[in-house]
């Protein structure tokens, strides 16, 4: 079921101000052009609320940005655990912090 979803960004607030500041437009214009409320912006652009997906599709379409996390992340890509025996243990998922 979520492996359609595409995974926002962990910088997409950084992601949405840049690409604002490079069009030279303030929140409020960007909310007037999207429709949406100036304080979303804002909030969106402090990193406060993630962009519901009606949201996301308007500032990436507006914008012209990407706002997805690219699939197949390096986390993803290195597992190599489970024993020989097929099944997994708490020691096969979790990476320690030293």
């Amino acid at each position: 079921m979520f492996d359609d979803m595409d995974e926002l960004a962990t910088d997409y607030d950084d992601r949405v101000r840049n690409a604002r500041e490079n069009k030279g437009l303030s929140q409020s214009d960007l909310a007037n052009e999207l429709n949406e409320k100036a304080s979303l912006i804002r909030k969106i652009e402090r990193g406060d609320t993630l962009p519901s997906d009606r949201v996301q599709s308007k500032l990436e379409k507006f914008l012209e940005i990407t706002l997805s996390a690219e699939s197949g992340s390096a986390d993803d890509s290195e597992w190599s655990g489970g024993s020989s025996t097929g099944s997994y243990t708490l020691g096969d998922v979790v990476k320690r912090k030293d």
